[in-house]
């Protein structure tokens, strides 16, 4: 991704992601491999399919009897990953003389396009009718941890020492990396990816008694935010975590807010309008960087390395742990694997801090532990390296992890209308930021059927007992002026906070995102509430009354029927009229880890911390369950960013 994006390239590059297909037809057997001889109509096919970052596009040349040449066009596609597999692939199909080829291990979603796109070009030469059967999600493989790997000694090229050594340059490995800088001591960050390819560091941080909380009058009772966590998990947060990270991220914030501001940047408190009534309680802890021409997260993440590196900080790209090594019953370094596939050692004399982020992008893993995920997810947008790496070298180590396994994941993705979920199953489709927004949602009967202002996950709950856990969202010409009305928080919010501060993305950005999506056939437009129904598939008759008994409840400014705030109430009588249907949603990352100790030690079944393994961010547990508490905006990357310095300080002192 070029460091140059502005924020609305960065948005059309980010619209859709998508999951593996089969096609079977007439002429084709279980392989995608034409059954019987002269069965192609020879000429040039092509097709597309939406892969992680862009359209994907195949072209395959057919004679009478074989697949004659593949072109596959994978360039908008993530670099380094998704972009760099196309030549691969097309040999794959040319030796498979079929679609049915193996994925590209760390660029599944792009080779399940390529599958797809390959699919439709083999039915376009066969001229059969295709049924499409997605197997995008894999049955559960509850051997997915595997032996630890072992490595020769003579395989090892070279060794790296250190006091500290830090693993994953995301939110919570680069706050570890340069705390541990800050104290002076030796300090190597290794990351699996280039310096391009890192995931950075999160846009919304939360804390308590940050210097800006405080100054604004604004700063969120510690004793609240803890009870907040601790009950939106069901109890399964450790409070003593909460409480660690309640007493200790406004410092953190502060720290942060100093570095962006020495690279130029802002980084605010949002404050949102407490005299509302509201369903849920809503508490100002979130704060967020102040992105003005460009967005990208290892912006904010250069200005961190830019303090680090001047402290001494060592960074090494393309570099991936492979297993963790111990002195006894202490880990004491790693065995890693460098640019070149070359095995080397890294020694840390005071410890070391695995930040790899969750498992989002390990097929077996999700299928093993989040089944009940795997129905929501419609995009996702789990970071490249969210492979589970670090827990399984974790777990191979001696740690335990958090048997109640979670997942962030918004109501932001859309399919398009004639499409449905299936049974246990979403449906891949396109990023659509603005679902979060209350606006009238119905099943596929046409039928209301819950209140639209909700945690995000929860929309998806209540849809998942509704006709292919699919609904359909609709709005009309005047909802730029309802979403301001409508007050949200968070990363939600489209207009600014009520302090100013600047919201993730602005409303403007919200309608050209509207206009892709509609272009691409995702959101629809009609001129009447009837036409509007016929597009989207759903029986006229009822959404009609569906529409005039909310639009009656709106002219009430009460919601006798589902209880959703006066003021996030909106009537559908202004065409031209829009809808589209929700299947799943914007999956983020997951949240469940290793569990650990309040010094951040790993832990084993006894309880007995690790000594000199750390894990912090998602890769660690203890903290969340069931549901991400998004009331809280950035509680997730707060706890990344508080742990990870903390981490980083009692490593150094051996704490």
């Amino acid at each position: 991704m070029s460091n140059e994006l502005s924020r609305r390239q960065f948005l059309r590059g980010s619209l859709a992601t998508a999951a593996g297909v089969a096609l079977f037809g007439a002429g084709l057997n279980a392989k995608g491999v034409k059954a019987a001889a002269g069965m192609y109509t020879p000429g040039t096919y092509s097709a597309t399919a939406r892969g992680m970052e862009s359209e994907v596009t195949v072209t395959m040349t057919f004679d009478a009897d074989a697949i004659t040449d593949v072109k596959i066009d994978v360039s908008g596609e993530t670099a380094g990953i998704g972009a760099a597999i196309g030549e691969t692939m097309e040999q794959a199909i040319l030796d498979a003389q079929g679609y049915e080829i193996d994925a590209v291990t760390g660029a599944s979603t792009t080779s399940a396009a390529i599958r797809k796109a390959a699919a439709a070009c083999v039915a376009q030469a066969t001229g059969t009718e295709v049924i499409i059967e997605d197997n995008s999600t894999p049955a559960p493989n509850n051997d997915w941890l595997g032996e630890e790997p072992v490595v020769a000694e003579n395989e090892i090229t070279a060794e790296y020492e250190c006091d500290v050594l830090v693993i994953g340059a995301g939110t919570a490995g680069t706050f570890a990396a340069a705390s541990a800088a800050e104290e002076g001591v030796r300090t190597i960050l290794i990351e699996r990816f280039s310096h391009d390819m890192a995931s950075g560091i999160r846009d919304t941080l939360a804390a308590c008694g940050s210097r800006e909380q405080k100054e604004d009058g604004d700063d969120v009772d510690k004793t609240t935010a803890i009870n907040h966590l601790c009950n939106w998990s069901q109890g399964y947060t450790r409070r003593s975590l909460a409480k660690l990270w309640a007493d200790n991220s406004g410092e953190t914030i502060d720290w942060f807010t100093d570095r962006l501001a020495e690279g130029g940047m802002e980084f605010r408190h949002e404050i949102d309008d407490h005299s509302l009534p509201s369903n849920y309680e809503f508490l100002d802890v979130g704060h967020s960087t102040q992105y003005t021409a460009e967005y990208y997260e290892q912006l904010t993440m250069d200005k961190v390395f830019d303090y680090a590196v001047a402290k001494g900080l060592q960074i090494d790209y393309e570099t991936t742990m492979v297993k963790l090594e111990k002195n006894g019953e202490r880990v004491c370094g790693i065995i890693a694997t460098n640019a070149a596939g070359e095995y080397v050692r890294y020694k840390a004399a005071k410890g070391v801090i695995v930040a790899t982020g969750g498992y989002g992008m390990n097929a077996d893993m999700m299928a093993a532990l989040q089944p009940h995920t795997q129905e929501m997810i419609g995009v996702n947008f789990n970071k490249a390296g969210s492979r589970g790496d670090g827990i399984k070298a974790c777990l191979w180590a001696g740690a335990i992890m958090d048997t109640v396994h979670t997942s962030m994941i918004f109501d932001r993705a859309c399919i398009k209308p004639d499409e449905i979920g299936l049974p246990g199953q979403s449906v891949p489709g396109a990023w659509f930021w603005m679902g979060s927004q209350p606006f009238l949602k119905v099943n596929l009967r046409g039928e209301r059927f819950m209140c639209e202002y909700q945690p995000y996950d929860y929309v998806l709950h209540s849809a998942s007992g509704q006709p292919g856990h699919t609904f359909v969202d609709v709005w009309d010409s005047k909802y730029t002026e309802d979403i301001e009305r409508f007050a949200t928080h968070g990363c939600s919010r489209l207009y600014p906070h009520e302090n100013g501060t600047a919201p993730v993305f602005p409303m403007e950005m919200i309608v050209g995102m509207n206009a892709d999506l509609e272009a691409q056939g995702y959101i629809v437009r009609a001129d009447s509430i009837e036409e509007l129904a016929e597009k989207l598939n759903i029986p006229v008759d009822t959404f009609k009354a569906t529409v005039e008994r909310y639009n009656e409840l709106a002219a009430k400014g009460v919601d006798e029927d589902f209880g959703k705030e006066s003021y996030r109430l909106s009537t559908l009588d202004t065409a031209p009229y829009f809808g589209t249907r929700q299947c799943g949603g914007y999956f983020i990352c997951t949240m469940d880890g290793i569990q650990i100790d309040d010094n951040l030690h790993a832990i084993r079944a006894d309880g007995s911390p690790i000594e000199g393994l750390y894990v912090v961010g998602d890769c660690s547990g203890n903290y969340f369950a069931g549901s991400y508490p998004n009331l809280m905006g950035g509680a997730a990357a707060g706890r990344s960013t508080t742990f990870g310095r903390i981490a980083a300080k009692n490593a150094v002192k051996g704490i």
